[in-house]
């Protein structure tokens, strides 16, 4: 195994994509949304959102699971399956000290452990979520940084080899229907090998790249740089973007736009909202080397943290991106084009006593969501207050009566436009001190959230008694019970996905064995759906016979690999 040796004879740095942390702050945002469950987790760090270029696909890369794909390839041979648990650890441990040229005692909770994840978008939404096995993914940084070129391509982070050597630089891998080919490298002439922390995106026709990395001539300690293809994922050597746009700060996580006219990029310079922020600039000319002065985007896009791994969607509109303002890293959606108003959006306002739950006196101060001033001032007797939108601009409300206050609420009239409404209503709820009192009541409901034991997270199992025709998917009878005690744990644990997997033996051609099998996983799916299973909580794959567990030379061994199994994806 060809593991992160240098030209020094030093351990060198795997290429890996940057996680930005920061202090925790929890503040309301609005004319945005946050992923919810299963792409963004509480106890994980997700980052670098990717959106095929056919809109139907986010994928996007997890940090820190320790159930990630743990197939590690030492010399032909996958050493999780041949190592006992401990010596696997211990294994890895050496491995990821190697990687980050220190000791690294738990490597499965280090950001090193990065795997890539997928879910499906449906009128704009994601549904379901989908961790695809090796050898997109294994035991060390998986990470997809770009679209590259039109036949459902993808640019990821190192180099591999079938044997299980791996070293710094990218690759490219292509998916056809659920499985991913072996990732075949692509060549920059002259890559700098000392950058640790990369990423990458591709122009439209992958007629160019721009990478960030650290190069010892460089501006700052990451800049952005432009590589040429000459054919045959070939690229030319890196020239760095200038003054234009890189600075003697950090310039990172680029993405260039789908009509290849606008860099998007990620920079810690002055002049920001705080921490890292997202700005764009516009190509000047057909070297990429030529672009306007960059621009910040307003809020709720950039905020007071750091916000990072922009991906705009081909209408410009939309925004996907990283963000660690509520503390882990998550992944964000966001409009970047207002709609103008063409006629004044009513906001009712109306302030209510947090403790008697009644209607309340008090004054209400507004101001421009995203300035610290708040020169709007309204005294009510009753409580009650209207504001009329005239700009399609976020404001910030709150309300006071002595010691009693609100928390402050922002209205962004662009939620009250995609909604399709002319006017909205709010409640300003008053506290002592604003501080909103926490319900015991979901405390309980809470911690009588039980882990689930009939399945175990992240293993594959035997689906037992499920009988079907012979080389039909239909479904017997005899298989109800087991399907039905199925959807009961499915009913009972709302956060809980699945994939259901099909297999054959060999008895037949590859192609009608396939189908056969995939069928069968429909099939299930299709009855657990009956039993009132969310549909996007269950995907299906079918491999026909090209995963056997036994040899296929007796009925008895057939008979193993003619299965069906389980897989938990996230719970």
């Amino acid at each position: 195994m060809k593991l992160f040796i240098n030209e020094s004879g030093k351990p060198a740095v795997l290429m890996l994509l940057c996680l930005i942390l920061g202090a925790v702050v929890s503040s309301a945002q609005h004319s945005l949304y946050k992923l919810g469950y299963p792409v963004n987790t509480d106890e994980r760090h997700e980052i670098c959102p990717v959106v095929s270029y056919d809109g139907s696909l986010l994928f996007f890369t997890r940090i820190g699971d320790p159930n990630c794909e743990k197939t590690l390839i030492v010399d032909g041979v996958d050493v999780y399956l041949t190592l006992d648990k401990d010596d696997f650890e211990s294994r890895l441990k050496d491995v990821y000290t190697q990687i980050a040229s220190a000791k690294v005692e738990n490597p499965l909770a280090s950001s090193y452990n990065q795997d890539i994840w997928y879910t499906r978008l449906i009128n704009k939404r994601e549904s379901g979520i989908f961790h695809p096995g090796y050898p997109i993914n294994d035991a060390l940084p998986n990470s997809i940084c770009s679209n590259y070129g039109i036949n459902s391509a993808y640019l990821v982070v190192n180099q591999f080899s079938i044997t299980g050597g791996i070293d710094r630089g990218f690759s490219v891998t292509q998916k056809t229907n659920d499985e991913f080919t072996f990732p075949e490298p692509v060549t920059i002439l002259n890559f700098n090998k000392s950058s640790a922390e990369v990423n990458v995106t591709a122009s439209r026709d992958s007629s160019v790249l721009i990478l960030s990395m650290n190069e010892v001539n460089g501006k700052g300690n990451m800049d952005l740089y432009v590589c040429y293809s000459s054919g045959n994922n070939v690229f030319s050597i890196p020239v760095n973007l200038g003054d234009d746009i890189n600075t003697v700060y950090r310039e990172s996580t680029p993405m260039i736009s789908h009509d290849n006219k606008r860099l998007y990029f990620t920079s810690d310079r002055p002049g920001g909202r705080g921490g890292k922020d997202i700005y764009y600039s516009e190509r000047k000319d057909f070297t990429y080397t030529k672009w306007s002065t960059p621009v910040r985007l307003d809020p709720p896009v950039n905020s007071e943290l750091d916000d990072s791994h922009p991906h705009v969607m081909d209408d410009n509109s939309t925004i996907y991106f990283t963000s660690n303002r509520d503390g882990s890293s998550d992944i964000f959606k966001a409009d970047l084009v207002r709609q103008k108003l063409d006629n004044p959006i009513l906001l009712t306002i109306q302030i209510i006593n947090g403790q008697t739950g009644e209607k309340y006196p008090g004054e209400v101060i507004w101001g421009d969501a995203y300035k610290e001033e708040r020169p709007g001032f309204f005294r009510s007797s009753n409580g009650l207050c209207r504001y009329k939108f005239f700009d399609n601009k976020p404001i910030a409300f709150r309300a006071r009566n002595r010691s009693l206050q609100s928390q402050e609420v922002i209205i962004d009239p662009q939620d009250i436009i995609n909604k399709g409404s002319k006017d909205s209503r709010i409640e300003l709820i008053l506290y002592p001190d604003g501080i909103v009192p926490v319900s015991k009541k979901l405390e309980e409901v809470v911690s009588d959230v039980e882990p689930i034991s009939e399945l175990e997270l992240h293993k594959t199992i035997l689906l037992n008694n499920i009988y079907f025709e012979r080389t039909k998917p239909e479904i017997l009878p005899q298989s109800y019970a087991s399907i039905q005690k199925l959807a009961e744990i499915l009913l009972s644990r709302p956060r809980l996905y699945i994939s259901i997997i099909g297999h054959t033996d060999n008895v037949g051609s590859t192609e009608a064995l396939k189908k056969l099998s995939e069928d069968r996983a429909a099939a299930i799916k299709h009855k657990l759906i009956e039993k009132g299973v969310p549909e996007s909580r269950i995907s299906t794959y079918g491999y026909g016979g090209a995963r056997p567990i036994a040899a296929n030379d007796t009925e008895e061994n057939k008979s193993k690999n003619r299965r069906v199994e389980i897989r938990i994806v996230s719970q």
